[in-house]
């Protein structure tokens, strides 16, 4: 895009991030750091405003969710909002651990952006369809539902390839479980989140 003449715009996070190579865990492969044509020319820390097309659009830095490079876009006029791989509509996330990325932020990007919504507004998520307010509630409480379970079993000391025997998510794998992330993915994604620390 850089080179077709696009303004790129990015958190400070991402520009960071594409200047160096990268390794992902759960993929288990490097991503060389991007040529200089490929990186954001204008980033942010917080927050950014455009005023394009007779509307405002309001782009805002979350805390790490999909990644520490997240931000949510706002088209005000329009009442759209681009949340990117912070939400993935019925389908479990993928949450790039690596890249700084964390159950609990996706959990507050899902409450930021509920915070914003009403019934009409469209939500654009990093994949899947087009959602509404309430396709994004069930999200959130899916991932509520996911972190509770999965910490309680991680409090109870159990190894990861335990809880993926146990299957705590099996209710919820029919509607989230097809993408992907499939459910033992999900939750060995979950289970590393989870246990830094413990």
């Amino acid at each position: 895009m850089g080179e077709a003449g696009a303004l790129i715009v990015a958190h400070d996070n991402v520009r960071k991030r594409m200047s160096t190579e990268q390794f992902n865990e759960f993929f288990r492969r490097a991503t060389p750091a991007s040529p200089a044509g490929a990186l954001p020319v204008v980033t942010f820390t917080d927050a950014v405003t455009f005023h394009l097309n007779g509307d405002e659009i309001h782009a805002f830095h979350i805390p790490p969710a999909h990644t520490d490079g997240d931000a949510i876009i706002v088209f005000r006029r329009a009442n759209v909002v681009h949340m990117g791989d912070t939400f993935f509509t019925a389908r479990y996330p993928f949450i790039d651990l690596d890249s700084g990325g964390s159950v609990a932020g996706a959990i507050e990007a899902a409450n930021r952006v509920l915070a914003l919504c009403d019934a009409q507004t469209k939500i654009i998520p990093g994949h899947g369809a087009l959602a509404t307010r309430t396709d994004l509630e069930r999200y959130r409480d899916m991932l509520m539902t996911a972190r509770d379970r999965v910490a309680a079993l991680v409090r109870d000391g159990k190894t990861v390839d335990q809880i993926v025997a146990a299957k705590p998510l099996a209710d919820l794998d029919g509607v989230w479980g097809a993408g992907f992330i499939n459910p033992e993915n999900f939750l060995r994604i979950l289970y590393r989140d989870l246990s830094q620390g413990n």
